[in-house]
């Protein structure tokens, strides 16, 4: 039978990281807030700005955070160099795939977004010059997408049909439904996590403070 992917599975196979990940996230947030940004640069009189530089910042923040404590979990570590980091660069394993930090928030009146993510993956695969091991064609392709207010992983795979699976990190908290092989969790409520189609997309709005990639 096709495999299909789940929103169950990708919560499964993050579930591992998911308090890593959520300190990588509020730790840069609190770093990044457009209030402290104000005050460390007073000569930047663009609010605009200001919030693009604390995207900026928190992208690398999160990213870093991410590749510094991301190889002490099984199944999980970084597969991008530090000469790929250096030039912005990341990507990383987990258990089905890759994933990235995704620099900016898509558009979520951009009509081509899935197909946009998948271009955008293979453009960071193609262009540098890839660590030992990396797999381009990794079942799972998975962006984690950060705003201020919002954090969510971006799934992308031919069974989709050029959409996105969204699923928040909150999800992460929530036991999964249990997979084919695994013992049964506790009854639990259904995921708020959603299958969205890329000609109708309704991803997270993109946050000014986001910078371009």
């Amino acid at each position: 039978m096709k495999r299909v992917v789940k929103q169950a599975e990708v919560i499964e196979a993050f579930r591992p990281a998911n308090k890593l990940l959520d300190d990588a996230v509020d730790s840069a947030r609190r770093l990044t807030t457009l209030e402290r940004y104000k005050q460390l640069h007073p000569e930047i009189g663009r609010e605009a700005g200001l919030k693009r530089l604390a995207g900026q910042a928190r992208w690398l923040l999160i990213a870093d955070g991410i590749a510094a404590s991301i190889g002490s979990l099984a199944g999980f570590g970084v597969l991008s160099t530090e000469q790929q980091h250096n030039s912005g660069q990341y990507v990383f394993e987990f258990p089905g795939g890759i994933f990235t930090v995704r620099r900016e928030p898509h558009d979520e009146t951009d009509a081509d977004d899935g197909k946009y993510f998948n271009e955008a993956f293979d453009g960071i695969l193609e262009q540098a010059e890839l660590a030992d091991g990396i797999d381009g064609d990794a079942p799972l392709r998975v962006y984690l997408s950060v705003s201020q207010k919002a954090a969510v992983l971006k799934v992308c795979h031919p069974t989709l049909n050029g959409d996105v699976l969204k699923v928040p990190l909150t999800d992460l908290h929530v036991p999964a439904e249990p997979m084919p092989g695994l013992s049964p969790k506790p009854a639990r409520s259904r995921a708020r996590s959603s299958r969205v189609p890329a000609r109708n997309a309704d991803l997270p709005a993109a946050d000014s403070s986001d910078p371009k990639p």
